[in-house]
């Protein structure tokens, strides 16, 4: 009978046991360093912006008579910060007669955009009216036409 005879002589392999424990204790370290960098990249995305945040514009109320040319805008300033309003659009159209001003947090004003230049101003269209701040920070508003009182 014939012995058999190792390649490789008197080494042995690890014991299951062991590889078991030394693959958990990868997986596990590599689940750590994962989970770090995703928190400290969540982290850097949410900390961004915070000037944008802070500017917060509400309409609470419009009068829009197509036959008047005009919409009159109630705004409030609902934000933390000054709101120095920059441009004003209706429909795409920038209205360069509008000066608002700085609004101070609380502070609410009204201004009339002029729609002479409109197309499609008739009773229950709805238009979109978008107010750019300084900064940047863009607030979208939706008015319907229509007659009031």
């Amino acid at each position: 009978m014939k012995r058999y005879v190792r390649k490789f002589g008197k080494k042995r392999g690890v014991s299951p046991v062991i590889a078991v424990l030394l693959l958990i204790a990868i997986a596990v370290a590599t689940g750590i360093l994962v989970y770090i960098w995703v928190t400290g990249l969540s982290g850097a995305l949410t900390q961004t912006g915070g000037q944008q945040v802070a500017e917060q514009l509400t309409m609470e109320a419009y009068d829009y008579d197509p036959i008047a040319s005009g919409v009159v805008l109630y705004v409030r300033n609902t934000g933390t910060v000054d709101l120095d309003i920059d441009t004003v659009y209706f429909d795409g159209v920038e209205d360069t007669t509008i000066d608002p001003g700085v609004l101070s947090p609380g502070d609410s004003t009204s201004f009339t955009i002029d729609v002479s230049g409109a197309t499609g101003a008739t009773a229950g269209s709805s238009h979109i009216v978008k107010i750019v701040t300084k900064t940047g920070a863009v607030f979208t508003f939706t008015v319907v036409a229509g007659r009031t009182g």
